[in-house]
């Protein structure tokens, strides 16, 4: 049960300790905050404590009761007002309920029945109208909750292409939108992290805030300009703004970067989040919305690769863009897929990984070009990790589109970095030992019972072993690491076939020749003439 919180004026101190004593056994249903000797002490006091019941003398030195009522009924509307009045002031007490002051108490006598009789009277009056305003605020929000809804589902239809501009006007009573939109810019409202977001709150909390968010843009809006704003998307709103200058293009491009960064400044106050604002250069009606929320949209493409804070973007009336070469920058991943080797080290590919990142972020590549481009240099790499046969099983890994560029862009690093290390070898002791034998004695003729007996195993047993660990068996090992190392050194001279053979102990020209064009496609000269 709700406790009504009174104050009580009177200058009489007889009267006061009265009242205080009934107010005692009365604790369950009323508090008494507060008490006045008069009628300034009063109304500065009720200003602070806002209480929901006054009980005021009137006849008192100085400010009267009824002057102090009159001066707060406009300053604490919901709070309501018991005269205390003594038979000669009865004609105090008609100009009061004349003020629609509740009811009023006779002092002489002072009786708790009549004193809480009234205050019953009154608390039930305040049940009543408080009930009434909640019905009332249901229903406004109800009905506005299904404007919100109606907004979307037509927005979004547009957008689509599911009904036609000419359509819109139909529904305008509805939308509470103008059937002629007039000049106006699109602008779009973006969540900064939306992957974040979803992490962080549950579904229905997620749907409170993006409610609370659409409310206090479209506060935000209506406080500067003529417009509407709506949900289209999860993760993005829409809305369109006319400025009374809509014919000057450097007023509007102001006015939008204004009302950019106040809803930016308030989304983040009151609901705690960033967001990202794009604005649309000017447009005019239904017909031309798709056009204005591409070029919205646009712009906040460089969200992909910014972040932390809130940012407006506005498209000025005649500026463009360069887009990067997306085909240029396939060639520069490709160049690296195919001079990956096993013994990169990823030092050796940072410089060329850094230009690529910055180029991306300097020209803004679109974020799904972008995504598709590191997608397929991350098979690419893995599938060449795979032909080294170094790596059991490349680490998988996860390429979210919804995540920022710089985050893809660490994943990306992470895993050449992975696959380059081996970690992912399950390599027993023996074979350990058994390839450093290897890597020491690669120029000579290496065969299985030599290197078996090094690392102290039965041949046969070595041989199962090897090829169990390895997912490769011995043979075939030593002829790709000898054909590895032939390629390390075509690259640092340029060696004769037949020298590169003898180099890494393989006798036989011929053969050393076929088993380099099995492992790349292509015989030791023509490979250092085509890539090298």
């Amino acid at each position: 049960m709700k406790k009504y919180r009174c104050l009580i004026v009177d200058d009489e101190d007889l009267i006061i300790r009265s009242l205080e004593q009934f107010f005692e056994s009365h604790t369950g249903r009323y508090e008494l905050v507060g008490k006045a000797y008069s009628g300034q002490e009063a109304a500065s006091l009720a200003m602070k404590l806002k209480p929901d019941i006054i009980l005021t003398d009137i006849v008192m030195p100085g400010m009267n009761g009824i002057d102090m009522i009159e001066l707060l009924k406009d300053q604490l509307p919901r709070t309501v007002f018991i005269i205390l009045t003594a038979y000669s002031d009865f004609e105090y007490a008609k100009r009061a309920i004349r003020m629609n002051v509740k009811d009023y108490i006779l002092k002489v006598p002072l009786s708790e029945a009549d004193i809480f009789g009234t205050l019953d009277r009154t608390s039930q009056t305040i049940y009543e109208i408080e009930a009434k305003e909640n019905e009332l605020s249901k229903l406004h929000t109800s009905r506005l909750e299904h404007m919100y809804r109606f907004r979307s589902q037509i927005m979004s239809a547009l957008l689509q292409g599911s009904i036609q501009p000419q359509q819109i006007p139909r529904y305008c009573d509805e939308l509470k939108v103008n059937p002629v939109l007039p000049d106006y810019c699109c602008f779009v409202i973006q969540f900064d992290d939306y992957a974040l977001f979803q992490k962080r709150y549950g579904q229905a909390d997620q749907n409170i805030i993006r409610y609370g968010m659409l409310n206090v843009a479209e506060e935000t809006l209506s406080a500067k300009a003529a417009g509407f704003v709506c949900e289209i998307k999860d993760h993005q709103m829409v809305g369109f703004v006319a400025w009374p200058s809509m014919d000057n293009a450097a007023e509007v491009h102001r006015c939008c970067i204004e009302l950019g960064n106040e809803l930016i400044v308030n989304i983040q106050k009151y609901m705690n989040q960033i967001i990202h604002v794009g604005f649309s250069r000017s447009h005019h009606g239904w017909e031309t919305v798709v056009e204005a929320f591409g070029q919205a949209s646009e712009l906040l493409g460089d969200v992909y690769y910014l972040g932390g804070e809130g940012h407006t973007y506005a498209k000025l009336p005649f500026s463009s863009i360069q887009p990067g070469d997306v085909g240029m920058m396939k060639e520069w991943l490709q160049e690296i897929t195919n001079k990956l080797l096993p013994e990169t080290k990823l030092e050796e590919l940072k410089g060329k990984l850094s230009r690529i990142a910055h180029y991306a972020e300097e020209h803004r590549i679109p974020q799904a070009q972008m995504s598709a481009l590191i997608r397929q240099f991350m098979e690419d790499v893995k599938q060449k990790i795979v032909v080294w046969k170094l790596v059991a099983d490349p680490m998988p890994y996860v390429l979210d589109d919804t995540i920022k560029f710089e985050e893809q862009w660490k994943r990306v690093l992470a895993y050449i970095e992975d696959c380059l290390s081996q970690r992912h070898a399950p390599v027993r002791t023996e074979i350990s030992k058994a390839k450093q034998y290897i890597e020491m004695h690669i120029a000579e003729r290496l065969t299985l019972d030599d290197v078996a007996d090094y690392v102290n195993l039965v041949p046969s047993y070595f041989s199962t072993l090897f090829k169990k660990v390895e997912n490769e068996n011995f043979v075939d090992y030593v002829n790709r690491r000898k054909i590895e190392k032939a390629l390390a050194l075509l690259k640092e001279k340029d060696y004769s076939n037949l020298q590169l053979s003898k180099l890494v102990g393989i006798h036989n020209e011929r053969y050393f020749c076929t088993l380099f064009k099995q492992l790349y496609g292509l015989p030791p000269q023509k490979f250092r003439k085509t890539y090298l």
